[in-house]
């Protein structure tokens, strides 16, 4: 009885253990991924979603997944979210940015419903301007 026990005392030791050790590499579902900040954005007259973004030289539209969520019970007004799907590992300096542009079209979109970027606007990842005076 006594060699039952501490056998099944060992066994739930050792499931315990391992769960432990690899907590960190189970993914999690209960949390969305975070969408990566831009540094502006716009819905032109036409209906073109123009989207300023961080790139260290080789963002383009490629490097994006874009999706538009709503309906006409939304009153025709869409959510577009911007995923990067490609990671920008070149090395040049563009404070700035690059100037990405998805058509309405592209987006699945008529041209003249009104869109909103989910994404954060975060305008001091680079250097912020400084202070005259």
């Amino acid at each position: 009885m006594m060699t039952r026990i501490l056998t099944l005392g060992l066994a739930l030791a050792v499931l315990g253990v391992g769960a432990c050790t690899h907590t960190d590499t189970v993914p999690r579902f209960d949390e969305p991924e975070p969408v990566e900040p831009v540094l502006a954005w716009r819905q032109s007259r036409n209906g073109n979603l123009l989207v300023r973004v961080f790139s260290n030289g080789c963002t383009n539209k490629d490097s994006f997944d874009a999706v538009a969520t709503g309906s006409p019970r939304a009153g025709w007004a869409f959510d577009v979210t911007l995923t990067r799907v490609e990671p920008d590992t070149c090395e040049a300096m563009l404070p700035q940015g690059v100037e990405l542009v998805w058509t309405a079209d592209e987006l699945g979109l008529p041209a003249t419903a009104p869109m909103t970027l989910t994404n954060p606007v975060d305008t001091y990842r680079s250097v912020p301007p400084q202070p005259v005076g």
